[in-house]
């Protein structure tokens, strides 16, 4: 999303920081009753690693300076926004419990954000 006159690097801030606002009230919220898994990853699963790879790709977009230190510190703070919203769910008296898998879907969903930024022709070589 490089900046236009519709879309400024305000926008995308903005759009960051409601993403990252949302995560908590997703993950915060009291917990919804999902189908069974019937494959491989539950949808809880995929749900944290959606909502990660959205936040990595928004802040590398809103962040600036160059890509390379973007990048580590877009999964440096992801990763401790991760770990404290699954550490929050511990404090919850509604159902919700951390879990080291949902942690790894952050992660894993951190990653991917990063990958899709440089897989968008952003890549290293502008770095």
């Amino acid at each position: 999303m490089p900046p236009t006159p519709f879309i400024t690097h305000r926008t995308v801030r903005w759009l960051a920081l409601l993403w990252s606002l949302g995560i908590v009230v997703a993950l915060w919220w009291p917990r919804p009753r999902l189908p069974a898994p019937s494959g491989l990853l539950p949808l809880d699963k995929l749900v944290h690693a959606g909502l990660f790879a959205g936040f990595a790709l928004l802040w590398m977009y809103a962040a600036r300076g160059p890509l390379r230190r973007r990048a580590a510190w877009v999964a440096g703070l992801g990763l401790l926004f991760a770990l404290a919203t699954e550490a929050g769910q511990g404090l919850l008296p509604f159902g919700r419990t951390p879990s080291l898998l949902d942690g790894l879907a952050d992660a894993a969903g951190l990653g991917l954000g990063v990958a899709l930024f440089f897989g968008g022709g952003r890549g290293l070589a502008r770095s």
